[in-house]
């Protein structure tokens, strides 16, 4: 049986093993979705570092996005795949590839099979990864169908989102929460990554020459990259509903460009560019050996 790392109490381990054991192609299809999540990360973070190099060569003002940049955003990743030759066909798989994984967070939720309110936390971070990833793939699928049919930067639609909340003194709120929810959640990412806990949602050993202590150590800094990405997100957020101002809400690249705006935040913007970028490796990599139960 399945037990999670570091306790003896199983959280639905029964089931989901001989689910895993009943449906084993299910399982291989959903690991590629692991396949097509790294790809997005990868390119996440590979704009990220654009934007971490424009403002250390050409100093702080630079990093302000042109129409001509894609945003280091997921939406972003997918348009500059969309803009590559073959971008159509490429996008069609990681739509499929994401759509996968959302089949496999899907069943995930369903599996767990105790009340209590870690097995209940456990379905809402289920659920919340599905509806995210459902977003994402139909987004992938949307320009493989019609290149370039995005609407406005992630940025614009945060800010307009945020401003319509702000609005009232509960959309207000709304939005304060929300923000120091993603903070709570990026410093519990950055915890993931430093402990090492999400070693217990990978099968043991190694995947080819790569060793079972090198997807470990691939995840310890994925981890933290993706933190730390979440956790400035959060706190542009929650700075908005304080300050009562829309524009402070950002999305991943405005939030990255406005922390680039010194030599100290720049060099965190290439943190969370190489984090995330280590972490789509890890995704890739380490897809052959996740558990059925893996996070999102």
């Amino acid at each position: 049986m399945t037990t999670w790392q570091g306790t003896d109490r199983e959280i639905g381990s029964e089931r989901a093993e001989r689910f895993a054991r009943e449906h084993p192609n299910l399982v291989k299809l959903g690991r590629v979705g692991w396949v097509a999540k790294g790809i997005v990360y990868g390119l996440m973070g590979a704009l990220a570092v654009a934007i971490a190099l424009q403002s250390y060569e050409a100093g702080p003002a630079a990093a302000e996005r042109t129409g001509a940049q894609q945003e280091a955003s997921a939406s972003g990743a997918i348009a500059t795949i969309a803009d590559s030759s073959g971008g159509a066909a490429l996008l069609l798989v990681i739509a499929i590839g994401l759509a996968l994984y959302v089949a496999w967070r899907v069943v995930s939720l369903m599996l767990p099979a105790d009340n209590d309110a870690d097995a209940w936390l456990t379905r809402a971070g289920y659920a919340i990864s599905a509806i995210g990833y459902s977003i994402l793939a139909w987004t992938a699928f949307s320009f493989a169908r019609h290149p370039g049919s995005g609407e406005g930067s992630e940025d614009a639609r945060i800010e307009q989102l945020t401003r319509d909340l702000l609005e009232n003194q509960a959309g207000r709120i709304a939005v304060f929460v929300l923000g120091a929810a993603l903070v709570g959640t990026g410093a519990y990412f950055l915890y993931k990554g430093w402990a090492a806990t999400f070693e217990s949602e990978l099968s043991p050993g190694g995947v080819g020459p790569i060793s079972h202590d090198t997807l470990v150590t691939l995840g310890r800094v994925g981890w933290v990259g993706r933190g730390l990405m979440i956790g400035i997100i959060g706190f542009f957020l929650a700075r908005a509903a304080v300050t009562f101002d829309p524009a402070e809400a950002e999305g991943l690249d405005g939030a990255l460009r406005r922390v680039s705006g010194s030599t100290l935040g720049t060099a965190l913007v290439l943190l969370v560019a190489v984090g995330l970028i280590v972490y789509g490796v890890f995704c890739v990599l380490s897809a052959p050996r996740q558990r059925l139960m893996g996070a999102d």
